[in-house]
């Protein structure tokens, strides 16, 4: 009796094993495939996730059923899961056992597109593409088409973009689109490029893809600002777009154009933003429109109104009073008088560099001028006004050489040298409050030993030295006397005018 139960029980054991094992790898391939969906939606966080979770039941797999006949399916598939998860270090040992391993064909390129994945994550482009060779040439289209993607990736890790459009365009993944207008914009292909772009239009719409992809075409020379923004009116014309990220690829542009001095498009720009997107963009859409109003003030007299309207986006606590707030603070410390040559010259900088206002800027590097006009700081200032007003070129030119005829400044923007011109600028950094490294004060503590070509104040605080350092400079060593630095003569290459000027 005892026996004849065992002979039932067996095959029913079995029978319960074998569900167990077909569930559970139901339950992984049924993950991965959710994982992939999220993928091909653009939801790479929850696609990372869900991975995750497959290659943990897929491992589930691989112990308790170490020689089923879908051993080798739980082994390409943990090893895909942990690549698509980002934890390659995991991946590396089922990689290496499937593609040393397994002998079908399909389970052997989806392993060799996990260990190309893995190589393109950890900076090793040439054994991505030797790991690809069996998916490249696969009968299955899709994972053809993911090979051609990471083939493409491959190729432009290694700078080879004609390569890298030529792979990307064999692929039907979402990602390889954008990729070749990359690729494109980096061959300066530009027509091509926009004309890659704008079929994105028909595809699945991603604010923050297409906010990148413009932003690459605007920095790739001169016509990319205004190629990016053709394709910006495209896209909104063809796709549909919600008014909020309408409203922020507007406001993008904007901020190009503003970035051009193309003032009277940013202002376009960012009102078609405030029409278009909610209340907090159109407050964002209205300040940056004050932006455009200070890179056009002429004077300090134009900003007065502007103060006015910044105070009451400050006050409003809404969204962009953040912003409102640090363009106030910056615009307060132009407007009041400064107190000294020096701290003047630094506004005019400021109205330069952080306002982006260059007529402002020159005419405050006037003023500066023509308040002191025995200032070290005078001859500096005109020379600095003459790139922000080209059209008071000859007459600023005029005052230099009338003025300031022998001034290293002078001397310097007529491509003379100037031995004095390194004395003089560090004699401007101690008034503005510049500390000067140890290594340049002690370079120029001898006017006669000079170094001629660009050179300034170093406007990064200098690393302290220690006390016993200090000491050691001013003791000699014992049994020796201070060495003093060889006379250098002066020599005839033309002074360059820092990049400050």
């Amino acid at each position: 009796m005892r026996a004849r139960l065992c002979l039932i029980a067996l095959p029913l054991a079995m029978t319960l094993s074998g569900c167990a094992y077909y569930n559970a790898m139901w339950s992984a391939e049924k993950l991965a495939k959710e994982a992939r969906r999220l993928e091909s939606h653009g939801r790479d966080a929850e696609a990372r996730s869900q991975w995750a979770r497959a290659a943990v039941k897929a491992e589930s797999v691989m112990v308790h059923h170490p020689r089923s006949r879908w051993a080798d399916d739980a082994l390409v598939l943990r090893a895909e899961g942990l690549a698509h998860a980002g934890t390659c270090t995991l991946a590396a040992a089922p990689i290496a056992k499937a593609l040393s391993t397994v002998s079908e064909t399909a389970l052997r390129e989806r392993a060799g597109l996990a260990a190309a994945q893995c190589a393109l994550g950890t900076g090793k482009p040439a054994d991505a593409v030797r790991a690809l060779a069996e998916a490249l040439a696969s009968s299955d289209e899709e994972r053809r088409s993911r090979a051609e993607f990471l083939a493409g990736q491959g190729a432009a890790d290694r700078f080879d973009y004609d390569a890298a459009v030529d792979h990307f365009a064999r692929s039907r993944e979402p990602k390889a689109v954008p990729a070749r207008v990359r690729a494109l914009v980096a061959l300066g292909r530009l027509p091509e490029a926009v004309a890659v772009l704008d079929s994105m239009a028909l595809l699945r719409f991603d604010v923050e893809e297409w906010a990148a992809l413009l932003d690459t075409l605007s920095a790739s020379g001169d016509s990319g600002p205004g190629a990016a923004s053709a394709s910006l009116d495209r896209l909104l014309a063809r796709a549909r777009v919600p008014f909020g990220d309408r409203a922020r690829l507007l406001i993008a542009d904007g901020d190009r154009r503003l970035a051009e001095q193309d003032l009277d498009g940013a202002v376009t720009r960012y009102r078609e933003a405030a029409e278009a997107g909610p209340v907090g963009d159109a407050g964002v859409a209205q300040l940056r429109e004050l932006r455009v109003a200070v890179a056009r003030a002429a004077g300090r007299q134009d900003l007065a109104p502007i103060v006015g309207a910044l105070k009451a986006s400050a006050a409003a606590k809404g969204n962009g009073a953040a912003e409102a707030q640090q363009l106030l603070d910056l615009l307060t410390r132009v407007v009041e008088p400064p107190p000294s040559p020096g701290s003047g010259f630094r506004v005019a900088e400021l109205a330069r560099d952080s306002l982006g206002a260059p007529r402002l800027a020159g005419q405050l590097f006037l003023d500066l001028a023509a308040a002191d006009s025995g200032s070290l700081f005078a001859p500096k200032a005109l020379v600095a006004a003459l790139a922000l007003l080209p059209g008071k070129y000859d007459s600023i030119g005029g005052i230099l050489e009338r003025r300031y005829p022998s001034s290293p400044y002078t001397r310097a923007l007529r491509g003379e040298a100037s031995p004095a011109y390194a004395a003089l600028e560090d004699s401007l950094a101690r008034e503005l409050g510049v500390q000067l490294v140890r290594a340049v004060r002690l370079a120029v503590a001898r006017v006669s030993a000079v170094r001629t070509g660009p050179r300034g104040p170093w406007l990064d605080e200098p690393p302290s030295i220690p006390a016993p350092e200090r000491e050691r400079e001013r003791r000699p060593e014992p049994g020796r006397g201070r060495r003093v630095p060889a006379e250098r003569p002066p020599t005839d290459r033309p002074i360059v005018p820092p990049a400050s000027l």
